[in-house]
């Protein structure tokens, strides 16, 4: 057995004395400063293990059980993606734990486990570039190639603790996702672009379809219309104009049926939430809006 430690930042090597008296060898480098995405790389790279499961230094296992069940299909090899779910501590304004279940998403890395050899051959990695939202970037590229041989697992066997120092959540204000809102986009255009270089035109299409449609109903969520982020929401617009003005053709050509399914259920899941404003504008006039009335991020900046 054999630990692999990743320093994020050369200066973050740990002395050896750490090390003493595991029974099993821990191999430990380090990398120029650089983010997760750099790190878990690394890693990947060192790794021989014929499966990979990402677990964050301050997360843990709920039981024994749930690795055991991991096991017992790994053991069957049919699949090259095993997706669990998992459970989310989150804190609420008394400072009380509540626990969230994830039956299965795209969002977080965490309770997935894939086989080494079936992300090495199809040369699946993160990218370098996104330190925020990376995980689904990866994840969707997984999902994509896994098709029919992945397995989920209903049993909850990850627990994402509440850690108010983690990466996450430390320095984490109520405005994150509008803070985050242009790294989500970079994602998006990272993603998207995979998808085109892989030549995965269905994918594709269905990645621009639910980016469009994902950031117009996100567009309508009450926050963005606060005068205090009016300063966001036009950082946000613009970074969302270079992903319509790059990928466009892809929408403009696709089946109205088919954007009109994967809005529906985007409406549905915004409702829900009780945040969202009555449509001010149709789908269509605010994409000609965001096309006539916004300078888009040039693509210099984009960094993807």
């Amino acid at each position: 057995m054999r630990v692999i430690l990743v320093n994020d930042g050369e200066e973050n090597r740990l002395p050896e004395e750490c090390f003493e008296g595991y029974p099993y060898e821990i191999h430990q480098i380090s990398i120029p400063k650089g983010g997760v995405s750099r790190a878990r790389n690394a890693g990947l790279d060192v790794s021989d293990a014929s499966w990979v499961m990402f677990c964050d230094f301050d997360d843990c296992f709920q039981s024994l059980f749930g690795l055991y069940l991991i096991f017992c299909e790994i053991a069957e090899d049919k699949y090259d993606l095993i997706r669990c779910a998992f459970t989310e501590e989150t804190k609420d304004d008394n400072g009380t734990i509540h626990l969230v279940a994830h039956d299965d998403d795209t969002v977080f890395v965490h309770g997935k486990v894939m086989r080494k050899e079936f992300l090495k051959a199809n040369g699946l990695r993160f990218h370098d570039a996104l330190t925020i939202h990376e995980d689904g970037y990866f994840n969707i590229l997984v999902y994509s190639l896994a098709k029919s041989r992945d397995k989920k697992i209903q049993t909850s066997i990850y627990l994402w603790a509440w850690n108010e120092e983690s990466v996450v959540r430390k320095g984490q204000t109520d405005d994150y996702v509008l803070d985050t809102y242009d790294h989500l986009i970079r994602q998006r255009i990272a993603l998207t672009d995979a998808f085109i270089s892989r030549g995965m035109a269905e994918e594709t299409t269905i990645a621009v379809i639910k980016s469009i449609v994902d950031a117009y109903y996100d567009f309508q969520q009450h926050e963005w219309w606060l005068p205090k982020n009016r300063a966001r929401k036009e950082k946000a617009e613009r970074w969302f104009c270079a992903y319509l003005k790059r990928f466009a053709l892809y929408y403009m050509q696709a089946d109205v049926r088919q954007i009109g399914e994967i809005a529906n259920v985007a409406r549905a899941r915004n409702v829900m939430k009780k945040t969202m404003i009555m449509e001010s504008e149709t789908l269509m006039e605010w994409i000609e809006h965001i096309m006539r009335d916004v300078q888009p991020i040039p693509v210099e900046e984009q960094g993807v």
